[in-house]
C-alpha cells in the first residue's frame, strides 16, 4: 500500500517534508536542535512574513532579498518545500526587479506559511516522536 497524499491523509503531512528535519537531525547529531530550530522557524514565519511585504510594497531590493532568502533557507531546511519554491519564485522576480509581480506573489506564499504556522503543534509533535524514535505519546491537547 501506498502513502501517497490522498484525500484521508492528515492536513499537516503534506506541509513538510519529513527528511529534510531528519537530514538536519543527522548532521547535528541530536534531534533535539533540530526540533527546536523547526519550533523557531513555525513562531517566527508571521513576522517573517510581514518583513517580506514592508520590503516588497517599498520596492526596497535590499530589504526584500534579505527577508526573502532567509525565509528560503530556512524552509528548506526544515522541509517546507512549496514555502521554499515560493520564496526561490519570489527571490527571481526581486532579482529582476518585477516588484509588482513579486507583490501579487505574496499571497500564495503567505497561504503557505499560514498552513505551517496552523499545523505547527502537530509537526512539532509528531517530529518530537519520529526523531527522538522514544516511546512518547502526545496528547492532542
Amino acid at each position: 500500500m501506498s502513502d501517497e497524499a490522498g484525500p484521508a491523509q492528515a492536513p499537516e503531512a503534506s506541509v513538510l517534508e519529513p527528511c529534510r528535519l531528519q537530514a538536519l537531525a543527522d548532521e547535528l547529531g541530536d534531534p533535539t536542535p533540530a526540533i527546536r530550530f523547526l519550533s523557531t522557524y513555525l513562531s517566527m514565519l508571521p513576522g517573517r512574513i510581514l518583513r517580506i511585504s514592508n520590503g516588497l510594497c517599498r520596492h526596497d531590493p535590499d530589504a526584500s532579498m534579505d527577508a526573502v532568502l532567509s525565509l528560503k533557507i530556512s524552509s528548506a531546511m526544515v522541509g517546507a518545500l512549496e514555502t521554499e519554491n515560493q520564496c526561490q519564485a519570489i527571490e527571481t522576480m526581486i532579482r529582476e526587479d518585477h516588484f509588482d509581480s513579486a507583490v501579487q506573489a505574496l499571497p500564495e506564499l503567505k497561504k503557505s506559511t499560514d498552513r505551517c504556522f496552523a499545523a505547527g503543534p502537530q509537526l512539532l509533535g509528531r517530529a518530537q516522536s519520529t526523531l527522538c524514535k522514544g516511546p512518547q505519546v502526545w496528547p492532542n491537547g
